[in-house]
């Protein structure tokens, strides 16, 4: 008989329990395709735009699909603009796409906050599509004093939330998983290129809190999983929640020999993974991002190009990175679900 350990156990229960939530098994194409009526972003960095439906963190360019959220709007053929929700009370009309994101929102009180803003003026539609991206931000701050309690709240507020919405009658609930903080630029270890970020030295910390790699469920990633696979338990029926958890594939596009993962960034297209291309991210302007004086990038001998880079600056992705991610889900977790 094959004997597994505790830890090999734990992992296959928490995958079962994951595909509760992504559409494990193979899901059809074809079986009621999901056509939104109206697009609404909540979260931060990686879903904010401004009124005109350009990304606000992140390599200003002419073309307004820049972030994952509006990316994914486009594909619905909706171009994204912003929802104030702090000075308007903002009613979204059929054929829309909303974002009420904003760039420092954290999944403990901004996200939460946003979701009640809508539901005090709108009622969801059954077609209608939420997306969802926070917890960045939190982890970021947390690692800098290994917050666990913190990060713990963080997952219960946002759960709470998005029981709010599909309480309201939600049924398309995309919640994109935060980053590898560990990562991004400040928490990065100098590579030869560019100096230590700002927080390397909590590098380890930012690691624990983006996902486990043990059976401890201290990370925003587990606990959000965890509670979610709680809130709404596997059923033969839709399921409400789409839990994308894209924190292989970012590993990946930002691998390095220095992160323990071969250069593996140059098979998505990117030939610079961790320098930032920005100065400055500046909001709100027309001209968003100062692009710094170009580099040489250690991997291909050449000086950077945003159009092939991961960081605009820190925790901000460029519009190219902010596609892999929108396409990923998009071709991937959505022809899971059955949702495309």
């Amino acid at each position: 008989m094959i004997k597994l350990s505790f830890s090999t156990l734990m992992r296959i229960s928490a995958l079962l329990a994951a595909c509760a939530l992504v559409g494990c098994g193979g899901a059809s194409s074809t079986v009621n395709p999901l056509t939104p009526t109206r697009i609404i972003a909540f979260g931060d960095q990686l879903s904010a735009v401004d009124s005109s439906g350009h990304g606000t963190y992140t390599v200003y360019i002419s073309d307004t699909n820049t972030t994952v959220a509006s990316r994914l709007a486009a594909t619905y053929g909706l171009t994204m603009s912003k929802c104030d929700y702090s000075s308007v009370n903002c009613v979204v009309s059929s054929g829309s796409a909303v974002s009420y994101a904003e760039g420092s929102a954290t999944a403990r009180v901004t996200v939460p906050a946003q979701i009640t803003a809508y539901l005090n003026y709108n009622t969801p539609g059954s077609s209608d599509l939420f997306i969802i991206t926070a917890g960045t931000n939190d982890i970021a701050t947390a690692a800098l004093t290994n917050d666990t309690t913190t990060i713990a709240s963080a997952a219960t507020a946002l759960t709470s939330a998005i029981q709010s919405l599909t309480n309201a009658g939600a049924k398309y609930v995309l919640v994109m998983q935060p980053l590898n903080v560990a990562r991004t630029p400040p928490f990065l270890a100098a590579n030869g290129v560019r100096s230590a970020g700002a927080n390397a030295s909590f590098s380890s910390y930012a690691q624990a809190l983006s996902y486990d790699t043990g059976t401890a469920c201290q990370s925003f990633s587990c606990l959000l999983s965890t509670k979610l696979n709680a809130a709404y338990p596997a059923t033969s029926s839709h399921q409400p929640i789409l839990l994308a958890d894209l924190m292989s594939y970012f590993n990946l596009i930002t691998g390095t020999t220095n992160t323990g993962s071969a250069n593996t960034f140059s098979s998505y297209g990117v030939t610079n993974p961790d320098l930032n291309v920005c100065d400055s991210i500046s909001v709100p302007a027309t001209s968003i991002c100062s692009l710094a004086s170009t580099s040489t990038n250690q991997y291909t001998g050449t000086s950077w190009d945003y159009t092939s880079s991961v960081f605009a600056y820190n925790y901000y992705l460029t519009p190219f990175a902010h596609r892999l991610l929108a396409d990923y889900i998009y071709n991937y977790n959505f022809y899971r679900a059955g949702w495309r």
